[in-house]
């Protein structure tokens, strides 16, 4: 098992992707149109003393509003969607995501964890998304199958 946490996940919610997300699940025109406006021009401004600093915001949304989880489950539906092996599978709440690998041997199933983390990292590159590698973890189960597992439990 693999455990990844988006880093700065709501502060991180690439736009394009989100609006590339709206596009595959066929989102009616007027709801796609009204999101588009919502990212497109936004400018945060911060006032200090005498000077007023503005910068364009391209990514992220408010923690707290309304469409926040909405767009996030948009962005990563993505992720969810990606083909995995037949010994794999993600499971997703909010910004965690967790990959169950099952092999044979230890070998085997460290094999297809690392074809299914490099496939995930490459989703994360063209998502512009990182992963918290301070809270992402692996642990390794072994099950024994069989008679002879049945009797050793």
């Amino acid at each position: 098992m693999t455990s990844l946490d988006v880093k700065g996940a709501f502060d991180a919610a690439f736009w394009p992707s989100i609006l590339h997300g709206l596009k595959e699940l066929s989102c009616p025109r007027n709801l796609y149109n009204l999101s588009k406006g919502y990212f497109s021009h936004r400018i945060a401004v911060m006032p200090t003393n005498n000077v007023i600093i503005k910068r364009r915001v391209t990514k992220a949304h408010p923690q707290g509003s309304c469409l926040g989880p909405s767009f996030w489950n948009v962005h990563y539906n993505s992720l969810l969607n990606l083909e995995l092996t037949s010994h794999s599978k993600a499971i997703a709440f909010a910004d965690d995501l967790m990959i169950l690998t099952r092999g044979e041997t230890v070998i085997e199933a460290e094999n297809y964890m690392n074809l299914e983390v490099r496939n995930i990292l490459e989703w994360a590159i063209n998502n512009k998304l990182k992963f918290n590698e301070n809270k992402s973890k692996v642990m390794l189960t072994i099950c024994l199958a069989g008679e002879e597992g049945k009797r050793r439990r």
